[in-house]
């Protein structure tokens, strides 16, 4: 069976190239035929005159050969001379074209008549010119004479043949014009007929061909206004329309049964999709909410204990001081919680911070700037620098031997800015930096007050803030010790989605 239908089975192209290869096929036979008849009959009326053309010419070639003959016996000239013997040369290659043998038809015969006669003469006028040469006189008068009624009577005879050549010529036009023309009319009559029957054919076949495919369209058509429960119609062409039509009503039954599948959850889905926008919305300012209000409630208790100590041993001076540093350093994260800020003020809290901390541990901490005057008012997000300095602290230096020193850069490479923060502390394990940049709290439960979730907020932030993820490096530096730089892009590519 599949054999069969494999057989029965022939592509739209190769029924098409079939239509073509016949029709031309057809109409070039037709063309090549028509062709030869009339190129035949052509070279025949063509051939009917050349006789005539012929004997035309030999009486032209003959008149002229008298004419310089005349003129030589008469004048002697060269000139004359010389033309004698080109014209009778030529007259004499006509000659060649004459019948010279015995033959039963009259015009062949006075053919033969014609070239003998011609001989004579030749012999005639070639003595006398040779008497001329010789200064003969009579001799060459008496040959002359006898050439000119030769001449006479070649240009009689060749007349005379020349009419009954065309005469006869005449009949045979005649008939070969009626040839010719019956020939023209059977030619266009079939080329008509050969049109007409390729016409119909190709129409025919193409029919075949396009009518399905217009059906197949209008079902389309159906399709595209919306009526889906209209059907292909299956049309056993044997080619690639029925293929299509039949791949088609699958498809639509494949999409009927998954709009009735969808259709359920549809309304459903359509309501969950505004709550959950939302609820993203709200999830997203509460997320940036939490992540600015995570502040080390601890280091405020610790910093106040040590102001209280400060204020029983010392004088006012250094405790106003400390003080004063700390109510900006708390004044600044109440006021800038939920804004943007300037690169300036994020330096000028980091000063404080660093002062609480040398009060509070007795000036254990050197702190180095290195800061590019030109990029202080550049904008970015509160707390940044105060989560990246404590962790230096509390996971570098405190706990090791000799003074902490502590090194903070400002510089920009023309599309960012960087801000680099490094210590010469104990130093941060590569696995730890790596979970701190993927977002992974990478200290204890007991840690998690202080730098493990300051620098998770602290990238988060950056990131959301500069919408890109290369925002922010932790790793052991150069030197020994923790190197962390912040990269600010100088064009702020808006909030990322969380």
């Amino acid at each position: 069976m599949n054999k069969k239908r494999g057989r029965r089975y022939k592509s739209i192209r190769m029924k098409l190239l079939e239509i073509f290869v016949l029709v031309v096929a057809v109409v070039l036979i037709v063309n090549i035929y028509v062709y030869f008849r009339l190129n035949k009959t052509i070279r025949e009326i063509d051939s009917v005159y050349s006789s005539n053309i012929q004997l035309n010419e030999l009486s032209e070639t003959l008149l002229n050969l008298e004419d310089m003959l005349g003129q030589y016996l008469n004048t002697k000239s060269s000139d004359s001379l010389e033309s004698y013997y080109l014209y009778e040369q030529e007259y004499r290659d006509m000659l060649e074209g004459l019948n010279e043998g015995t033959v039963n038809n009259p015009i062949r015969l006075a053919e033969k008549n014609i070239f003998n006669i011609s001989m004579t003469y030749l012999d005639k006028t070639t003595d006398a010119v040779t008497a001329k040469r010789g200064r003969n006189v009579t001799r060459y008068n008496e040959l002359y004479q006898e050439a000119e009624q030769l001449y006479d009577f070649l240009q009689t005879s060749i007349h005379s043949n020349n009419t009954t050549v065309f005469l006869k010529n005449s009949q045979k036009y005649s008939l070969l014009r009626t040839s010719l023309n019956y020939v023209v009319m059977i030619s266009v009559v079939l080329l008509g007929a050969v049109a007409a029957v390729a016409a119909f054919w190709t129409i025919v076949m193409t029919r075949s061909i396009t009518k399905p495919l217009v059906e197949l369209a209008d079902a389309a058509n159906e399709i595209a206004r919306g009526n889906m429960e209209v059907t292909f119609p299956i049309v056993e062409t044997g080619d690639e329309i029925s293929t299509v039509a039949k791949a088609c009503n699958k498809m639509l039954d494949s999409i009927r049964e998954y709009i009735r599948t969808t259709k359920e959850n549809y309304e459903r889905e359509n309501r969950l999709i505004e709550n959950e926008l939302v609820m993203k919305n709200d999830l997203k300012e509460a997320q940036l909410k939490y992540l600015q209000a995570q502040i080390n409630p601890h280091f405020l208790f610790n910093s106040l204990n040590a102001g209280a100590q400060l204020a029983m041993m010392e004088g006012a001076e250094q405790t106003c001081t400390f003080i004063q540093n700390m109510a900006d350093f708390f004044r600044y994260n109440v006021r800038m919680m939920d804004k943007d800020t300037t690169l300036k003020e994020e330096l000028e809290l980091a000063d404080n911070y660093v002062y609480i901390l040398n009060v509070r541990f007795s000036g254990e901490i050197h702190y180095n700037k290195q800061i590019d005057e030109r990029l202080l008012d550049v904008s970015m997000p509160s707390m940044i620098l105060q989560p990246v300095i404590e962790n230096s602290v509390n996971h570098g230096i405190r706990g090791m031997e000799g003074d902490g020193e502590i090194s903070l850069f400002v510089y920009s490479d023309g599309d960012y800015i960087y801000i680099k923060v490094t210590d010469n502390g104990t130093g941060i394990e590569p696995e730890k930096a790596e979970k701190i940049m993927n977002g992974e709290s990478a200290h204890s439960q007991q840690e998690r007050d202080s730098a493990g979730i300051g620098l998770d907020n602290v990238i988060n932030r950056l990131r959301r803030y500069y919408n890109t993820q290369d925002v922010f490096y932790i790793g052991p530096g150069r030197q020994g010790g923790t190197e962390t730089v912040i990269s600010i892009p100088r064009e702020r590519g808006g909030n990322m989605d969380g």
